[in-house]
């Protein structure tokens, strides 16, 4: 009796502690979230109504910095001064993610979308945590130019009123 009496508390333990890292884990994942949508959210309106890549390398991890050629650099600034001014920004979407170089790591990936005079720009941003700091670690981008001018034979009438 004794025996089945301190297997039932230890399974009752195990429970216990199962249940409390599984709260722990929860409310850190919405943590990491809120703290990165935040991150996210101020750091690309601060960049994307005003481009400046000394403001963008405040924003990078050390590595992006090291790994991003000159002429990567220039085609971004290129970008950002085709597109124009900023017109309305959509916000970022995501959240985290698994890491695709191991199982226990998680990344926060965010894809942002903005409205510009000359276009439309959407990113996806990794980002990694460095010196206590979010940062961004990967940054992709695509963008669609609006045309210059406008081809007004597009329009048909079509029926009389």
């Amino acid at each position: 009796m004794n025996l089945f009496s301190s297997s039932r508390s230890f399974v009752t333990l195990l429970l216990l502690l199962i249940i409390i890292s599984i709260t722990y884990v929860n409310y850190s994942v919405k943590q990491i979230n809120r703290e990165t949508k935040v991150f996210i959210n101020t750091t690309m309106l601060v960049l994307l109504a005003d481009w400046d890549e000394k403001k963008f390398f405040n924003y990078s991890s050390y590595a992006l910095q090291q790994n991003l050629t000159e002429t990567q650099l220039n085609q971004i600034n290129d970008v950002f001064i085709e597109l124009g001014s900023l017109l309305n920004y959509h916000g970022a979407y995501g959240g985290l993610f698994r890491s695709s170089t191991s199982w226990w790591l998680m990344n926060p990936r965010y894809t942002v979308v903005a409205s510009f005079d000359g276009g439309e720009f959407i990113g996806v941003i990794t980002l990694i945590k460095q010196n206590s700091q979010w940062s961004i670690g990967r940054f992709e981008y695509k963008y669609n130019f609006f045309p210059i001018q406008r081809d007004n034979s597009s329009l048909k009438l079509v029926g009389a009123y």
